[in-house]
């Protein structure tokens, strides 16, 4: 939608909209300065805002909503509001339907379209991870992945990675490169397999690079060397040591469809970097016209 289009649209001011809520609730301050062209700007493309904690951005990402709303520009159900956390995302998508309720009440709201009916106020608020997760279960099988359950909790991932450590192979890795305990090695596991996943990182790319920087200190000599270089030495070493414990951990949850929530992150980032990946986001951008994130 261009922004002459966008403009012929709209009735209500962010204003006029403050203004008709206060007469059904005098509590209801309405959008200050600083937030009316937030709320009233008619780029609909990518959009940064920088605000600090209390300065009201959730009451503006939701003031943005109504005003969307109210002129017509996309339906409540075109939009997707994604926060951080369960009670970040309950308390918007609360708020945002209280105030269409109202809007509708005193007659601000317009009926659908296509129908004459009234507009469905349903708008879609989640977590990043519940967002993720719902484009996984979706997705998932076109990479053979069983996206179906729950995530499981930290505890549950920590109990099959301290399993794998434990139940390792010897053969399968240099023991002797090993420097730390177990417990500390089930944390390492369990925190690359998560930093990998985060960044789209491969076991296979760090271990090329742990194996390329190796190969540099091997030209170094005794004299040459000292304690910071040995101990970075001994660290790369280590981490080879404990990657195929990673792939281990990785396939064992994978093929038993055991996600933890970073996975759904990471498998559905994955997702659209896939040659269907196209086709993901074109239904994904169809069923939303209107996107906001919360301290993205």
């Amino acid at each position: 939608m261009t922004t002459g289009k966008i403009e012929s649209k709209i009735k209500y001011s962010a204003r006029d909209i403050g203004d008709a809520l206060r007469t059904i609730d005098p509590k209801f301050k309405g959008p200050s300065d600083e937030q009316i062209p937030i709320i009233e700007s008619l780029h609909l493309g990518p959009t940064v805002v920088i605000a600090g904690a209390g300065s009201g951005k959730t009451e503006t990402m939701s003031a943005r909503v109504l005003w969307l709303v109210a002129n017509g520009v996309v339906a409540p159900n075109e939009i997707l509001g994604l926060t951080f956390t369960r009670k970040a995302s309950g308390e918007l998508a609360s708020r945002i339907r209280k105030r269409l309720r109202q809007l509708r009440q005193i007659g601000l709201l317009p009926n659908n379209p296509e129908t004459k009916n009234e507009l469905d106020i349903a708008v879609t608020v989640s977590t990043y991870h519940a967002y993720a997760g719902r484009v996984l279960s979706e997705h998932a099988i076109r990479m053979g992945v069983d996206a179906s359950a729950d995530p499981i909790g930290e505890a549950a991932a920590w109990q099959i990675a301290n399993n794998i450590v434990n139940n390792f192979a010897s053969e399968a890795t240099n023991s002797s490169d090993i420097t730390h305990s177990a417990k500390t090695i089930v944390d390492k596991v369990m925190a690359l397999s998560g930093a990998l996943g985060e960044h789209g990182v491969t076991t296979e790319q760090v271990r090329n690079f742990c194996e390329e920087l190796l190969g540099k200190f091997s030209t170094i000599t005794d004299s040459q060397s000292n304690d910071p270089v040995r101990d970075l030495a001994s660290s790369l070493r280590e981490r080879l040591a404990i990657l195929p414990m990673i792939e281990e951990y990785e396939r064992y949850r994978f093929e038993r469809g055991l996600l933890t929530f970073n996975d759904q992150m990471a498998l559905a980032a994955k997702l659209v970097t896939e040659s269907f990946g196209q086709e993901i986001i074109d239904a994904e951008r169809a069923k939303f016209k209107i996107v906001l994130l919360d301290e993205y």
